[in-house]
């Protein structure tokens, strides 16, 4: 949302702690455009996928790093139920942009489990989110645009329209803030169910895999340098920040059984972090129903990566261009919102 405002030349000004906890800094950055035990394609991807390429190559050149990765991506199929409908899916004319060619069992890698065969997903990505925020944060420190402490709502006052926190003054004041949304007292009686995730970077010299993203059951994304993450796990029963035996167990038991040699792994880095996921899989955006001035963005789950871009357009142009959102995503589709 602040690239939006800054490439408008709109003012604004960011307050929130960079060093507290945060779903970006452990997420993968996955952008699957097929996803799911029934391989449907991922909500508005048409349009999704090319503003977040156009975002992150724009960010890239202004900047001068490198946070966008296109990468093939391989699913397996489990059983024979998904090969059949893997068929419906490939004469299905609205698959056509996301689904390449399937490749019959053991005509893949040697090295992965292949019983059912496996196809391959077009439009697949990764995002270097950890290098993407504290690239935008160093830039947005240095400017003064952003003050580094927890926000306190308490602090937050309006007075003759305008929002003022210490000496800040705003007409709008919009909360990005993911599973911290619980705690807001304007918002946070929103649908809302955190689900943590848990992935690992492990490290292997003796396995080889192509720069491919693979799914079957988790995900293995090799990093090179025999360097692969793995992930992720789904629980909304825990939602403590720290990672857990159970899910470290679930994510090596699911790697052992796609990976056909015996592999001598060796755990670099074990992650966790809790997703601001909602009841309909849907984003939060929009208006406070009765305090005019207050927006939110929230709500994008698993798919950060892929959602943030345009979600942040369409906030943009509903707040400046009087844009009406989508039903599908305005806070509006909920009953009695933020009583």
């Amino acid at each position: 949302m602040a690239r939006r405002l800054e490439a408008a030349g709109i003012s604004f000004h960011l307050i929130g702690d960079c060093a507290a906890p945060a779903a970006y800094k452990v997420a993968a950055g996955v952008i699957n455009p097929v996803t799911g035990r029934w391989m449907t394609k991922s909500w508005e991807i048409d349009q999704l996928l090319p503003v977040a390429e156009k975002t992150y190559r724009e960010i890239e050149a202004t900047f001068g790093i490198e946070i966008y990765h296109p990468i093939s991506l391989l699913r397996y199929c489990q059983n024979a139920a998904d090969a059949k409908r893997l068929g419906r899916r490939m004469r299905n004319p609205r698959y056509a942009n996301v689904l390449g060619r399937y490749i019959p069992p053991g005509e893949g890698h040697p090295d992965l489990e292949d019983t059912q065969g496996s196809f391959e997903i077009q439009g697949a990505a990764y995002v270097n989110l950890p290098l993407l925020i504290e690239t935008l944060q160093s830039h947005y420190r240095t400017g003064s645009q952003l003050t580094d402490q927890p926000f306190d709502y308490t602090r937050l006052k309006t007075t003759s329209g305008l929002w003022t926190y210490d000496n800040i003054q705003a007409q709008r004041v919009v909360f990005c803030e993911g599973v911290g949304l619980s705690q807001n007292p304007w918002f946070g009686s929103l649908p809302f169910t955190p689900a943590k995730g848990e992935t690992l970077i492990l490290q292997a010299d003796q396995l080889n895999l192509p720069e491919t993203l693979y799914h079957h059951k988790k995900w293995i994304l090799p990093y090179g340098d025999h360097r692969f993450r793995i992930g992720a796990t789904y629980d909304e029963s825990d939602l403590s920040p720290e990672p857990t035996p159970a899910g470290r167990a679930e994510l090596m038991q699911a790697v052992e059984s796609f990976i056909r040699p015996k592999i001598d792994w060796q755990i670099e880095s074990h992650l966790a972090g809790i997703r601001p996921t909602t009841p309909d899989a849907k984003p939060l955006l929009g208006a406070h129903p009765t305090e005019a001035g207050l927006y939110i963005l929230n709500g994008l789950g698993s798919k950060g990566a892929s959602l943030a871009p345009l979600m942040s357009d369409w906030l943009f142009q509903h707040i400046y261009k009087d844009v009406p959102l989508s039903e599908s995503v305005d806070i509006q589709r909920f009953e009695s919102p933020c009583d």
